[in-house]
């Protein structure tokens, strides 16, 4: 005789409960944020040029008290972040290390008239298309807040007959602290960069611009910038830069793109410049 099995009888209560443990576990393989996941809320793309008539910072000035910055810019591409006061000497520049939305956080190095000073943790937030705000935890000319004001030329794309010229009229500005003769180049219609004239003091006496490139970044108003230097008074600050660079217009008056904004680095030097086509 075959054994009478009960029928499972589930009540209403039971089955709620059950609907939503299953809801619950579907659940638990999606997410809606971070990794790329559906729903997530992307990352805030830096990329850009930061006017010099807007960007503020307050840092300190390595003696105890504050410099009050009212010229800086910026200039961002991937995880390179620099920030500079051509007024001041200065340079930040340094390495975008993460990016969780808008809040972002870096490690740059701080350069004065060419030379490297310190180092300094930064943290901050990025509105895209807008600007950077951010602080910086270090000492000296390492520690403060900082804004930067992303600029209307950014609508502009960059391109090399925007900065093609020849060795006559070449770019150079005064560099490393110095007030004599600045360093020049001439940029060819490839991208390719000659040697103008050298740099007559400061921490860039007689260096040579021996070669280099320039290249614009797609679907940007920044150029990535190369050189190496030689024949410089002190040969530890010979060989390879790196960096970047955007023109901008210093009067509304033509020509567009008037001044070669640029900042070239190693680990230990760094050449910083508003540079102009002209005698100085």
């Amino acid at each position: 005789m075959t054994p009478h099995r009960p029928k499972l009888r589930f009540s209403p209560l039971l089955m709620i409960f059950l609907a939503l443990f299953t809801l619950v576990v579907q659940g638990c393989f999606h997410s809606s944020s971070g990794g790329g996941k559906i729903g997530a809320t992307p990352d805030a793309d830096p990329a850009g040029y930061y006017d010099v008539r807007s960007g503020t910072a307050s840092v300190g000035d390595g003696s105890g008290g504050t410099l009050t910055i009212t010229d800086l810019q910026g200039l961002v591409n991937g995880t390179r972040f620099i920030a500079i006061s051509d007024a001041n000497g200065l340079v930040y520049d340094g390495t975008i290390t993460e990016i969780n939305v808008n809040d972002f956080t870096a490690t740059v190095s701080v350069f004065q008239d060419g030379t490297l000073i310190t180092t300094a943790p930064v943290t901050g937030m990025i509105t895209a298309g807008a600007k950077i705000t951010g602080t910086l935890t270090g000492s000296g000319l390492g520690s403060g807040t900082f804004e930067l004001i992303y600029a209307l030329s950014n609508n502009t794309a960059a391109a090399l007959s925007r900065v093609q010229n020849n060795v006559d009229e070449g770019w150079f500005d005064r560099v490393g602290g110095g007030m004599a003769i600045g360093l020049a180049f001439a940029v060819d219609a490839m991208g390719s960069i000659a040697p103008g004239f050298s740099a007559n003091d400061g921490v860039f006496n007689q260096c040579v611009v021996d070669t280099g490139v320039i290249a614009p970044v797609v679907g940007t108003s920044l150029y990535t910038l190369s050189l190496t230097l030689s024949n410089c008074n002190n040969a530890t600050v010979n060989g390879d830069y790196s960096g970047l660079a955007s023109t901008r217009t210093e009067s509304t008056e033509p020509p567009v793109g008037d001044r070669l904004v640029s900042v070239i680095s190693n680990s230990n030097f760094s050449i910083q410049g508003e540079f102009k086509v002209g005698a100085i």
